[in-house]
């Protein structure tokens, strides 16, 4: 018991936590509930990237070469992160890894290091990804920690349960999922393969989200060049 209580604690509390916190967005209201009912450790999507607590972003997309299109923040929740730095970016080469003590989150493949030293698995942590805009929203929340079995009798199993409800649908032990309006949620265990090792991991994500958002940016740029242009010459 004491096991499933630290489950939903990790996982952001039970269901009924959710509904006493206020919503914070209203740009997609129609989109809050299911935003909201998938929260994980109290983030929901639809935020403001960049302005989320505790959270260390990567550079602005185009800059340095270090960032790829998926512009992300991550949060190190792992008790070896205590007291380092926190860095994340796109990894080039090799001796892109940041120099010194901290935790860092390769943006590109999602490998972390240590103390510029590879980590598998990985560190666990929470990454935020933003939509492909200027302004971006965050469109996909990860969460990863130790691996464990997703079954209905297991303490992550019941854990989850308890905060979202019955899985839509079901692969045990290893897969489940959930499904509210555009927004998915699902969680994996032991599936993951290369640099990330054998995680359990919860992803919660809005692709309708980044296209709408993209539709939005190109009509504002549209509008900008129009807005921009040079005074016609004399005919």
């Amino acid at each position: 018991m004491r096991t499933s209580l630290l489950w939903l604690a990790l996982l952001g509390g039970i269901a009924g936590a959710d509904d006493r916190a206020p919503m914070k967005n209203g740009v997609y209201p129609e989109k809050a509930a299911a935003w909201k009912k998938f929260a994980i450790q109290g983030l929901t999507v639809g935020q403001p990237l960049g302005k989320q607590a505790g959270f260390t972003c990567g550079p602005p997309p185009g800059t340095d070469g270090f960032t790829t299109q998926n512009h992300s923040c991550v949060k190190f929740v792992d008790e070896r992160c205590k007291g380092r730095a926190t860095k994340i970016h796109h990894l080039r080469v090799a001796a892109d890894v940041p120099a010194g003590q901290g935790c860092f989150m390769d943006e590109f493949t999602g490998a972390t290091y240590l103390d510029r030293k590879f980590i598998s698995p990985v560190l666990q942590a929470v990454r935020l990804i933003g939509t492909d805009t200027s302004n971006p929203l965050v469109m996909t929340i990860e969460y990863t920690f130790a691996a464990d079995d997703l079954t209905a009798e297991s303490n992550l199993g019941k854990a989850l349960i308890a905060k979202y409800g019955p899985p839509t649908s079901k692969n045990d032990p290893i897969q489940w999922s959930w499904e509210k309006d555009d927004v998915s949620l699902w969680a994996a265990c032991r599936t993951t393969v290369g640099p990330q090792g054998e995680i359990c991991k919860l992803t919660v994500e809005d692709r309708k989200l980044d296209q709408v958002e993209r539709s939005i940016q190109e009509q504002a740029n549209e509008d900008a060049k129009h807005k921009n242009a040079p005074e016609p010459p004399k005919l």
